[in-house]
């Protein structure tokens, strides 16, 4: 169980760092990416793997439910408060509050295997 707590600190700073190096040796930058838009698909993933060895059932059936109440949040936001629904724009912000969610829920995720496991 020791090697799992390890394991799921490592992930999130290795995900971290990794996302960063890639950003800025491709230059994403230019192109209007930046490093949560490498980092969201590693975390949902990392999420799976801890999750799957810290508990009898994988928890991804409820990020993908976050995730899919987050989609239904923004395309609400967007046609009440904007008045409009531009595809591209909602990809773009769904991904980067996708990630902002996941990362929430792995540092959650990783404090109970911490505080409970």
């Amino acid at each position: 169980m020791m090697f799992l707590k390890i394991t799921s600190v490592l992930f999130l700073i290795f995900t971290i760092i990794l996302s960063i190096i890639t950003a800025r040796l491709l230059r994403l930058k230019r192109f209007g990416l930046n490093f949560a838009d490498i980092a969201f698909p590693l975390l949902v993933c990392e999420f799976y793997l801890i999750s799957d060895h810290a508990f009898y059932h994988s928890l991804l059936p409820h990020i993908l439910l976050a995730l899919s109440l987050l989609a239904i949040g923004i395309t609400v936001y967007f046609l009440k408060v904007k008045k409009k629904f531009y595809y591209p724009k909602f990809i773009k912000f769904f991904w980067r509050a996708g990630f902002l969610l996941t990362f929430v829920l792995y540092l959650s995720l990783m404090i109970f295997i911490l505080i409970f496991k």
